[in-house]
């Protein structure tokens, strides 16, 4: 169960901290959310620090820790800051405001509040992080549910900001040093122990292929998991045939097997056995080019040249469909090849130039 506070709803307290030079201390900027937390015992963590960071940058918000032993300024983007306060009164000073929030004694409970000084989220916590966890989503279902306060929608919004802030209390509550789980008394929660997870499954065994590959017959021992696109890339070093999205998207891995253009990343190596895979290496030399790899030099067909081997591969096959008599049969059929630099017409160009040739 979680200890009372300063409900959600209310008004927010001014801080009458003052720093050694006099000025007072105020949480965070003013007309900004922000998060006050009294946690009697903190103790400074990276980890924790780390998760707080990204907590807060969700809440767009900073965080003032107030505790006896000094009191610190958290940003999301910053390097965490100990406030210069007064060490002579600092301790009874955090315990007065916290008798403003409602905090009884020594306990330790967060706070955010909203753009208007109005509370958003209050929760002090058991000890147990169990209960912390219980108590958080909790009182963020009441803040967002309560038929006391006027109604409030609870969207997609609201509930991925109680998510926030739980996650912000667990890490926050997590600095604290000494803490020991509380016994469980009667009715309260007790925590599961997840079943083990059963182990992975064995990898499967190689598998040993043989690729006709540009003409060339090309042993190889795989994983039978492997893409034709890793096999010709990663173990055959035919690096033309380029690795885009790797899903089967951009067209960049287009390569040809049994005659037919197919995209490499979503080919299994062992699935081209007993078929010719010719690649763009296959398609021509320097000094004899490819007519199709002559096209798109003359009509400047490409910019970057990451795509081009596919372009050029998959238009190559277009050609020997031979059911492709205008332009907007062209721009169709070469649609499955995605080009970043936008040189569709001079590809167009290309293509219908190497049709007639």
């Amino acid at each position: 169960m979680a200890t009372s506070c300063l409900p959600v709803g209310s008004p927010a307290p001014a801080i009458s901290l003052r720093t050694t030079d006099g000025q007072v201390l105020r949480a965070g900027p003013p007309g900004m959310p922000r998060v006050l937390a009294f946690v009697h015992d903190w103790r400074l963590a990276d980890e924790h620090v780390a998760r707080l960071r990204a907590l807060l940058r969700g809440l767009g918000a900073e965080m003032t820790v107030l505790s006896p032993a000094g009191v610190w300024s958290v940003r999301p983007d910053d390097p965490v800051e100990r406030l210069p306060c007064a060490p002579d009164r600092l301790a009874g000073a955090v315990r007065a405001t916290a008798r403003l929030y409602d905090v009884p004694g020594d306990a330790d409970a967060v706070f955010v509040i909203d753009e208007h000084d109005v509370v958003a989220f209050a929760h002090a916590p058991t000890s147990s992080l169990a209960g912390l966890l219980a108590g958080a989503l909790g009182a963020a279902a009441d803040a967002l549910h309560s038929r006391t306060t006027p109604p409030v929608t609870f969207t997609r919004r609201a509930w991925a900001t109680s998510c926030l802030v739980t996650g912000f209390a667990v890490a926050l509550f997590g600095c604290k040093g000494g803490d020991k789980p509380a016994t469980p008394g009667p009715g309260a929660e007790t925590a599961v122990t997840p079943a083990p997870s059963p182990p992975p499954p064995a990898a499967p065994a190689d598998l040993d292929i043989v690729l006709h590959v540009n003409g060339t017959q090309r042993a190889l021992t795989i994983d039978p998991r492997t893409s034709l696109l890793d096999a010709l890339r990663e173990r055959l070093g035919l690096v033309g045939t380029k690795k885009g999205c790797d899903g089967g998207q951009c067209g960049a891995c287009t390569v040809h097997v049994g005659g037919r253009r197919v995209v490499s990343c979503l080919t299994l190596a062992a699935m081209a056995q007993g078929q010719p895979v010719t690649t763009i290496e296959g398609l021509g030399t320097a000094d004899k080019l490819h007519p199709m790899q002559a096209a798109f030099i003359a009509h400047d067909g490409f910019q970057c040249g990451f795509c081009t081997p596919g372009q050029i591969m998959s238009a190559v096959a277009l050609l020997e469909e031979k059911h492709v008599t205008s332009d907007a049969e062209i721009r169709e059929s070469m649609s499955g090849n995605l080009c970043r630099c936008g040189a569709y017409p001079n590809i167009v160009a290309a293509i219908r130039a190497a049709r007639g040739a």
